[in-house]
């Protein structure tokens, strides 16, 4: 069942959802694997690994394909994948025939960047070895995201030869600091995140490293060479200016393009939740992964 974003909005301000989430990612709830049971579950064939403790697997289209996307789910870098993100790549599989990798990466305040990334980028060369004539793509979501990109400029950086052709984000947390000024005129229309408690859950996962090392927030590294970027963001969220920033960023880029789709009055993260409005721009990530390469 979809429900309008309009009703999700309204029933999450009445429970103050932010604050719940907010607390839940600096104090984490029991570890239960929720994500990993259920894509078991699932009638797609795949292919299941462990990296260092933390599961990675591969969904398997119906069809042969070399179009694989690595999946990173948001999160605040500290809260497990939920059953929506399995959703989102069982509509990958079944309705675009691509192949979906997701990876349990560690999460804080137990782990820190400085374990995250680095296995992150082990398990994308994992992949690479495992199918050297795939197009690998990035896809991530929130903190996922963030993630995404910061993997993206690490790759980018040791001169991977088989690098992301194409990179989606949705929401993504760009900058841990949280700390450009349009975010607090934000503050009152997102639903879903709170600043004060979502900049500590960055300072959990920046652990030793600085908030604003790239590798913790991507906005402050390098965006030449990063291929072709999708980027979908809502108006009613604090993390938007910071994707406003990335087109800027992005403008001044060699090497690098990116479209924007930016959706009115529409929280954090719609794209991944139950919305009736949500199936469009799944659909939209979902050609543009599909959709042949032009060169």
């Amino acid at each position: 069942m979809r429900y309008s974003a309009k009703f999700v909005k309204g029933l999450f301000k009445v429970l103050n959802m932010k604050k719940i989430v907010g607390i839940s990612m600096i104090d984490p709830p029991k570890r239960r694997n929720i994500i990993a049971k259920q894509l078991k579950r699932i009638d797609i064939p795949q292919k299941v690994q462990s990296l260092d403790g933390h599961q990675l697997i591969t969904l398997l289209p119906a069809h042969p394909t070399k179009r694989h996307v690595f999946y990173l789910h948001g999160g605040g870098y500290a809260l497990e994948a939920s059953p929506f993100h399995k959703n989102l790549q069982e509509r990958f599989v079944k309705r675009y025939n691509l192949k979906v990798s997701y990876f349990d990466y560690p999460l804080a305040p137990e782990n820190t960047a400085e374990k995250t990334l680095p296995l992150t980028e082990k398990a994308f060369r994992h992949l690479n070895f495992l199918y050297p004539d795939d197009k690998f793509y990035l896809f991530g979501d929130s903190a996922g995201g963030g993630l995404a990109m910061s993997l993206a400029q690490l790759l980018r950086d040791i001169d991977l030869e088989q690098r992301p052709e194409k990179i989606a984000l949705v929401s993504p947390w760009l900058d841990a600091t949280v700390s450009d000024p349009r975010s607090n005129e934000l503050q009152e229309k997102d639903v879903l995140l709170e600043k004060d408690l979502l900049t500590e859950a960055g300072e959990n996962y920046a652990g030793t490293w600085a908030v604003t090392d790239p590798r913790v927030s991507p906005i402050y590294g390098n965006f030449d060479d990063l291929g072709r970027l999708f980027v979908i963001a809502g108006t009613d969220e604090i993390l938007y200016p910071d994707v406003l920033r990335l087109q800027e960023r992005i403008k001044r880029s060699e090497n690098t393009e990116m479209t924007l789709t930016v959706v009115p009055d529409m929280m954090h993260d719609f794209v991944v939740y139950p919305l009736k409005e949500s199936l469009t721009y799944i659909d939209q990530i979902g050609e543009f992964f599909s959709e042949k390469q032009e060169k």
